[in-house]
């Protein structure tokens, strides 16, 4: 039996063309598995997770989440809403969390809003700051 080799700009069976990704940027070096951790993960605006996100790197966050975020550097943007907890060694503030925030530096900016208790270890309150909870130092 003979088979035609496909040309590159035919449909495949589900209704997409059969070209190659080469739009596709290659995935840096750091993310295919070295060991190491990728710089930031960004979750945008406009996406609802239900559930847990657990990151050992950096998370740039401006969704709505309800459940627990937990990242080894968070920065919840003016977008960003976590319902539920957030805990990280470093947390930047701007939007809003109606639950516990547990980190060892904690910032609230001054757009921020939090619903809860924050445990931390440093921690830095701008003026504008919305804060209804309670504030509680852990020891290292």
């Amino acid at each position: 039996m003979f088979f035609r080799k496909s040309k590159s700009n035919k449909v495949s069976t589900n209704g997409l063309p059969n070209k190659p990704a080469s739009h596709i940027p290659e995935v840096p070096s750091a993310a295919k598995g070295d060991g190491a951790i990728p710089q930031v993960s960004t979750i945008s605006q406009g996406l609802k997770v239900t559930g847990s996100i657990l990151s050992k790197g950096k998370i740039q966050f401006n969704g709505i989440i309800k459940g627990t975020l937990e990242a080894k550097s968070l920065y919840v943007g003016e977008e960003g809403f976590i319902d539920g907890k957030a805990i990280a060694d470093e947390a930047v503030i701007l939007g809003k969390i109606k639950g516990s925030l547990k980190g060892k530096k904690v910032r609230l900016a001054s757009s921020s809003r939090i619903e809860g208790d924050t445990f931390h270890e440093v921690i830095a309150i701008e003026d504008g700051a919305i804060y209804e909870g309670s504030i509680k130092r852990i020891k290292s």
